[in-house]
């Protein structure tokens, strides 16, 4: 299930116009019921309490949608007012009869916002004797762009079933494709009841402070068949309205029509998610007998399991989930020559007519809104070299399993089990979580069995919580918040693993540490021996971490300190001391480039635990002795349990730790915060001085958006290093941009926030290449996200492999970058990198391999170029924006959508434009630091005590 704002006006149309209607836009004065005979497509219908309370049901007609989310009314409001206005009552108490509460809030509109620019440009002119430059005319635009908005009518929840049952739907007889429609909308239904219950809340008081309960939701359900690439996707639209019904009405009995606080809504989105998914199943497997087995790429992977339909092929999955990719490409490539041809970017109607055409032009097949029948008999063809000559056959033998899934009694179910693993699985990415994060777990840890019926299964579910988050299971390091559900919760054994930490960051070394003369002596001898001295502060940090008396202390150094330098000189020092260095890393890629930097092996964390554990008699080096010095890079990366392991080990070997990182860059994937709270809690010596950035205004401009502060934007501004736009110009801006670096020989990086920016950017780079002849565009490798790669592509491997060897001794890394030099007759790949070469075999290439013309920022952590290119969307962090900011040398040139990309799938319309400085803000505002429990813990306490001061003292008078 995903989760869209729905924005008043006419940000509903899209549902009644393309969802409703199916991928044509209807042609004016045709009905909808026409326009259903034709494709085949149902009309909305009416859901949820809210509307059953409003006496609102059945199809769901325009004016109820232009009157509901248009306008914020009643969606009769039009018969109403006409009722109303019959009956005696003037136009404003028959308008007030309509009204759901307050009117929507309106905003500036584009004309009027063109309006004030061309006055401010008008009034600079006069003031300064010449137009704005360039800098001077963007800020005045940007700043008047932020005023162009428009209120949220709505959400639109997306539930769609993984495409397995969606094939199922397409290629199976009427019987099964009735039966799998029951099943989605039984699920949908199960999910909009249990959200009503859960998270139908509004807000109230200063500020919104206080949350009350509402009645429920009233909401429009649409179906939709398949996907914009023309595959077989079953999906359902639930839109619902931003209008609620307090429970309790006003004291003379009116309603108390509210906004709904979707805070909740959102928070316990993934557990909607992962409902659905469980829902789904359950009812297929009672209708159709089916069964539901993970899915090959996503097992021993990073990645959660799905879960798909036992006996439809893989290759079958994939190449329907496939096409969606290439019509995003064709449709970024039409987008970019129309900004070109015209001047500007295409406009929503222009955009819509694009999409179409990208479908046609990668489809080649039948026109948009073909009728059901006709889909049916495409897919079941496009299906036939997966399926054989009768796709409707081979459909129909899964549903007559040969053994019927056992059904388990809620009895039966080992609940401590359950509460155990969910509880477990949720503490391994997070210091702290909340109660959707348990239930998300539960259900995906319980969705294989199946019961009589959804009362047992409910039982379950709610048991295991109850018991995950008990007094015995999990530890409260925050009560309820400003918003029901977010109370945060953690383990003992992570809070007793972050107390270890500082317990050993206050314990003395086992074994003697250098002595702060004998120190200084060797310092100075190195740096006589290098010919060049360090700065103050990498004096400081190197002096402190050679004679600090503790077990373990840490070392911050910003992006671009001289890190390495210090480091460098840390592990010769040590090492001429007759001491050795142990130097780690959170990823096999970051311990190779520390290898590289320190001239002495290294490893990362997961595999020195396995070899000290495991291989420590057979392998020398991970058996750690008194003496040693274990330096962790980059340890904002390493996860809590992994560090506590480690100063444990060491300490119990006699050895000291040493990490160094910086809090304010990307945490790690595991549960973390443990580096942070070290920071603050005993700190350490701080790096004050930049190196990298060629530019010093550049450099301090990049320490304030570490530190979150906005004035740090205006050198990009004043110096022209932000660039906006709509998403396919920059992709393609930022493309040539960095090719024209490469070209004149600067290493440079494409820099996203996202994985999927990240393969457009790719795609659009192959693209580019082929049409200059770089590339040739024939054979090639398909790769497992729609993307293909050929001789002279760069790629990312993106799964450790140590059977896969260079010359050198080394290995094939997640990370690792590479040049595909030849291709083997089988589909592997023969490819060289970093002076090494290795073959990747066919599954391993199709399966662990991407394009690596641009990387994520939690992918860009650690390197160092001379440019390089970000591209900042609604999700940037403030970490992933100062990672991103911090790379270059020579300049970063930073890409901000001045609006979301066109949705492909459901065509919504683009939202209102933006303001690029206001997206950076709102980043920098956007923290994703992890926060350990103890931190969390002592943060409500203080939140608690505080709220208690405040109040009013009671003061007795004699």
């Amino acid at each position: 299930m995903t989760l869209h704002k729905l924005h008043a006006g006419d940000g509903y149309t899209y549902l009644t116009r393309q969802v409703a209607s199916g991928d044509v836009v209807r042609r004016p004065g045709q009905s909808l019921a026409d326009y259903y005979t034709a494709s085949g497509n149902p009309a909305g219908r009416w859901v949820g309490q809210g509307a059953a309370d409003l006496k609102v049901s059945g199809m769901v007609r325009e004016d109820q949608m232009r009157s509901l989310f248009g306008a914020g009314m009643h969606p009769d409001a039009e018969q109403i007012i006409a009722l109303e206005v019959t009956n005696g009552a003037d136009p404003d108490q028959a308008l007030a009869s309509a009204r759901l509460g307050l009117a929507f809030p309106t905003f500036q509109t584009r004309e009027s916002r063109d309006a004030r620019v061309a006055e401010r440009v008008e009034r600079y002119a006069s003031k300064h004797g010449h137009l704005p430059d360039a800098a001077a005319r963007a800020r005045i635009e940007a700043s008047e762009a932020s005023k162009e908005r428009r209120a949220v009518a709505g959400y639109d929840l997306v539930f769609t079933p993984v495409k397995s049952v969606s094939i199922l739907w397409g290629l199976g007889d009427a019987a099964t494709r009735q039966a799998v429609t029951d099943a989605h909308h039984a699920a949908v239904a199960n999910v909009l009841a249990w959200l009503e219950d859960e998270t139908c809340f509004a807000r109230i008081g200063a500020g919104g402070a206080q949350q009350v309960r509402a009645r429920g939701f009233i909401a429009a359900a649409f179906d939709h068949f398949d996907s914009r690439a023309g595959d077989p996707d079953l999906h359902t639209h639930l839109a619902i309205s931003n209008k609620v019904r307090a429970v309790h009405d006003h004291p003379d009995g009116s309603p108390r029509w509210l906004s709904l606080d979707a805070r909740v809504l959102h928070a316990a989105g993934v557990a909607a998610s992962e409902r659905y998914n469980t829902r789904i199943e359950d009812e297929l497997a009672r209708r159709l007998g089916v069964e539901f087995t993970e899915r090959p790429d996503t097992i021993r992977t990073d990645k959660r399991p799905v879960r798909e339909v036992s006996g439809i092929p893989y290759a079958l999955i994939r190449s329907f989930s496939q096409r969606q990719a290439a019509i995003e490409d064709r449709y970024r490539e039409l987008a970019v020559d129309y900004a070109t041809a015209h001047g500007h970017d295409p406009d929503a109607g222009a955009q819509l007519r694009l999409a179409q055409q990208a479908t046609l032009d990668t489809r080649g097949e039948k026109m948009l809104g073909e009728p059901l029948a006709d889909k049916i008999t495409r897919w079941r063809r496009e299906a036939g070299p997966f399926l054989g000559q009768h796709p409707a056959r081979a459909i129909s033998e899964l549903t007559t399993p040969e053994t019927p899934a056992r059904v388990w009694r809620p009895d039966e179910v080992p609940i401590d089990l359950v509460a155990e693993v969910a509880t477990g699985v949720v503490a391994e990415h997070k210091a702290t979580w909340t109660r959707w994060n348990v239930l998300a777990e539960v259900e995906r840890q319980i969705r294989h069995l199946r019961f009589v019926n959804d009362s047992d299964r409910e039982l379950v579910t709610l048991n295991a919580l109850e018991r995950a988050l008990s007094p015995d299971a999990s530890v409260t390091v925050a009560d309820e918040g400003p918003s029901y559900g977010s109370a945060r919760f953690t383990t003992q054994s992570i809070l007793d693993a972050e107390q270890r930490l500082l317990d050993t960051a206050s314990a003395p070394a086992a074994s003697p540490v250098m002595s702060e003369s004998e120190a200084n002596v060797r310092l100075w001898a190195y740096e006589e021996k290098q010919g060049k001295k360090l700065d103050e502060g990498q004096r400081r940090l190197v002096l402190d971490l050679l004679t600090n008396p503790h077990a373990l202390s840490v070392g911050i150094g910003p992006a671009g300190s001289g890190k390495t330098t210090a480091m460098r000189a840390l592990a010769a020092i040590w090492q001429a001391s007759g001491r050795r260095v142990i130097p780690l890393a959170p990823s096999a890629s970051a311990a190779q480039v520390l290898a590289d930097e320190l001239g002495c092996r290294s490893e990362n964390l997961h595999k020195f635990q396995h070899l000290s554990t495991e291989s420590a008699e057979t392998d020398d080096w991970a058996s750690l002795r008194p003496g040693d010095l274990v330096l962790v890079d980059e340890a904002s990366l390493a996860g809590t349990a992994r560090l506590d392991w480690l100063t444990q080990h060491a300490r119990a070997a006699g050895a000291v730790v040493r990490l160094l990182g910086d809090p304010y860059q990307l945490s790690a994937v595991e549960a973390g915060g443990a580096f942070r709270l070290l920071v603050d809690d005993i700190g350490g010596p701080e790096l004050d001085t930049l190196h990298r950035f060629h530019n010093p205004a550049e450099a301090q401009a990049t320490l304030k958006l570490r530190e979150g502060n906005a004035n740090g934007l205006r050198f990009y501004l004043d110096n022209g290093r932000i660039t906006t736009g709509s998403e396919p110009e920059l992709l393609d801006r930022a493309y040539n941009a960095w090719l024209a670096d490469t070209e004149r020989g600067l290493s440079s990086l494409i820099i996203t926030t996202t994985e999927h920016d990240a393969r457009a950017i790719n795609t659009a780079a192959r693209t580019a290449r082929i049409a200059a002849g770089d590339i040739n565009p024939r054979g090639g490798v398909h790769l497992r996200d729609g993307t293909t790669a050929s001789v002279g592509d760069t790629i990312i491997t993106r799964r450790n492999n140590r059977t896969l060897t260079t010359a050198g001794g080394g290995y094939v890394k997640n990370g690792d970058r590479w040049i595909i030099a030849t291709q083997t007759n089988d589909g592997g790949l023969v490819v060289t990198g970093r002076g090494a070469t290795t073959t990747l075999p066919p599954d391993y290439a199709a399966e662990h391999v991407q394009l690596g013309y641009a990387v994520t920022a939690h992918r860009a952590q650690g390197l160092t170029v001379d440019t390089a290119h970000l591209l900042i969307d609604d999700t940037t962090t403030r970490e992933a924006l100062y990672v991103g900011a911090t790379r270059a040398r020579q300049h970063t040139q930073i890409y901000v959508g001045d609006r979301q990309g066109l949705d492909l799938d459901a065509e919504r319309p683009p939202p209102p434009k933006r303001d690029p400085v206001d997206t950076l803000r709102t980043a920098l505002n956007r923290s994703s630091a992890d926060c350990s429990a103890t931190q969390t813990r002592r943060t409500h306490r203080a939140r608690r005590t505080l709220e208690r001061d405040r109040r009013p003292s009671l003061i007795l008078m004699s």
